[in-house]
């Protein structure tokens, strides 16, 4: 599955929803059933989906979701509260979780764009890696466009001891108050899962 496809056509041959965005135009529910026989899933089909299910949400190539799980692993430590964690703290998903951007796949886009900074740097790499401390903000520059003043008024603050905290007045500018627990990832598939299918396939 590519990425940049159809996140509808993704999630109606999945089985669930792979962006948030689709709760209007839910490709599950609004055009009913698919008519055809049920065919049950191999061992490998069902962890090869929540595989796919993953790397859809967060917009992830295979070779680059590969080498998450590969570090993951080499840390000795739980590989799954890893690999959520990692994923997590990607730049482009806590612009998503902090409310600046209404999908993941948009905040990629202002990322490759160039109009964030993370502590007053630009950066264009979606995947980088938030550490506690980091302070995101949209430039300064790109405040006076028309997306940002709309989106400013759709901004909603994070829960109350979230790992993003607002760090400014006009909701563009959130601060890293902590990593992110695994359990607070947006989890609409199995991770554990994932792990036995890179472990036993892969």
């Amino acid at each position: 599955m590519d990425i940049r496809g159809s996140r509808c056509k993704y999630s109606r041959a999945l089985g669930r929803k792979v962006d948030q965005k689709l709760e209007d135009k839910d490709p599950l529910s609004r055009r009913g059933p698919i008519r055809r026989r049920a065919r049950k899933k191999s061992d490998y089909g069902l962890h090869l989906t929540e595989v796919q299910v993953c790397r859809m949400m967060y917009g992830i190539y295979e070779r680059q979701f590969r080498n998450y799980f590969k570090k993951a692993k080499a840390t000795g430590e739980n590989t799954a509260d890893v690999l959520l964690t990692s994923l997590e703290r990607r730049l482009d998903n806590a612009l998503y979780r902090s409310g600046m951007a209404t999908t993941r796949r948009q905040a990629r886009q202002m990322v490759t764009h160039r109009h964030i900074a993370v502590n007053g740097k630009p950066l264009d790499r979606p995947s980088y890696q938030l550490r506690v401390g980091d302070v995101i903000e949209v430039k300064g520059g790109k405040l006076s466009k028309p997306f940002y003043k709309t989106l400013q008024e759709e901004l909603v603050d994070p829960n109350p001891g979230f790992w993003l905290q607002r760090d400014g007045k006009d909701g563009f500018k959130f601060k890293v108050d902590r990593l992110p627990n695994p359990d607070e990832a947006e989890q609409n598939f199995d991770p554990s899962y994932i792990v036995e299918f890179y472990s036993k396939y892969v």
